[in-house]
């Protein structure tokens, strides 16, 4: 088994300090900031990215270091996950240094389970974002390298030319996470095309964002596949 990348939402929450630290913020909510939260996250329309997901959240917190925390337990946990930190949690008690007291734990318990929702525009981001990653192997890096050849004579005592060439190196992720890379040597003509083909791309990228604003305005979600095409905030 391949696993790329980290989550610190694999490990055990006892065991993670920082994880730890915000799931005590969210115990330390009023009744009233959680209710706030849970309002303004299930009328937000559109897409919850991060930033706006963030923005929502300020809405009814101002204190930024706590509405941070807020945002990444949203962000990051399922309602299917509740039960699991909870449970770690309980089973830390007993432990010589246990993450929190039993008052803290049943608060958690209360706001996690209310806080910790299918918010309509989050499931609709969360989509949005499985798309990107299904419809195709996403791109790394791209690099277009170009340099010269030395031609020898039959020899190799004498330097009679140079040849000058463009390599086209690719970087992508794979079906199983990992990076895959191809390369392909362009001529001169071929570089050419692509820059021109890269440039009508685009204008019919403006374009479909165009469409879809007159159709749907704010409905292209904020996601490094569509990073430039938005035309305003994708808040609430």
């Amino acid at each position: 088994m391949f696993i790329r990348g980290y989550s610190p939402f694999l490990e055990r929450p006892s065991s993670i300090p920082g994880m730890v630290d915000d799931l005590k913020t969210i115990a330390s909510l009023s009744d009233e900031e959680i209710q706030g939260i849970r309002k303004h996250l299930a009328k937000a329309d559109r897409f919850l990215d991060l930033r706006s997901l963030l923005t929502s959240i300020h809405e009814v917190i101002q204190d930024r270091k706590s509405a941070d925390a807020v945002g990444r337990a949203i962000r990051n946990l399922m309602p299917s996950d509740v039960e699991r930190i909870i449970g770690d949690l309980k089973q830390a008690i007993d432990e010589e240094h246990p993450p929190c007291d039993e008052d803290t734990l049943t608060r958690l318990t209360q706001a996690l389970g209310e806080l910790i929702q299918p918010y309509p525009a989050l499931v609709r981001y969360r989509k949005a974002e499985r798309l990107a990653k299904t419809t195709g192997q996403q791109l790394e890096t791209v690099e277009l390298i170009c340099d010269l050849r030395p031609i020898f004579d039959r020899n190799r005592e004498k330097l009679e030319g140079m040849m000058p060439y463009t390599r086209l190196h690719i970087i992508a992720t794979g079906e199983d996470g990992l990076p895959k890379s191809f390369e392909a040597e362009l001529t001169y003509e071929q570089v050419v095309e692509v820059a021109e083909k890269a440039k009508k791309a685009k204008g019919k990228l403006d374009v479909l964002g165009q469409s879809i604003e007159t159709w749907l305005p704010g409905r292209v979600p904020n996601l490094p596949l569509t990073r430039g095409m938005q035309k305003g905030p994708s808040d609430v």
